[in-house]
């Protein structure tokens, strides 16, 4: 499933070498892993066990994901985004939020498994 993160934030256009992209990858990851996400808070959970594993703190986690979203949305290819997305986020006010990317694309991958 690794992979298909990885090709997911590639497709999405957010480069390896972006500080975030480690965390966005691991934080869905997490995500992913758990068996009930309605209970499982971004801010409060995600955020300190990828900070654990790369020995840094939440909030720069945070801001590191929050920048490679940026990324992703000023340098991706809309129609990839549109494509992942679709009307799930507001047009109106850009870009997802962190909590809303990691979910998506978590939930995404988990509907591809369970077709295939």
């Amino acid at each position: 499933k690794s992979e298909k993160i990885t090709d997911i934030l590639r497709d999405l256009g957010i480069p390896s070498h972006v500080g975030g992209y480690y965390y966005l990858k691991e934080a869905v990851f997490i995500y992913m892993k758990n068996n009930n996400p309605k209970k499982l808070f971004v801010t409060t959970d995600v955020y300190p066990l990828v900070a654990k594993k790369f020995e840094t703190s939440a909030s720069k986690v945070e801001r590191a994901i929050r920048h490679a979203i940026e990324v992703a949305w000023s340098r991706g290819r809309m129609e990839t985004l549109d494509a992942l997305f679709g009307y799930t986020v507001n047009h109106g006010k850009g870009k997802p939020t962190n909590s809303e990317f990691i979910a998506l694309i978590a939930d995404r991958i988990r509907l591809q498994y369970r077709l295939h």
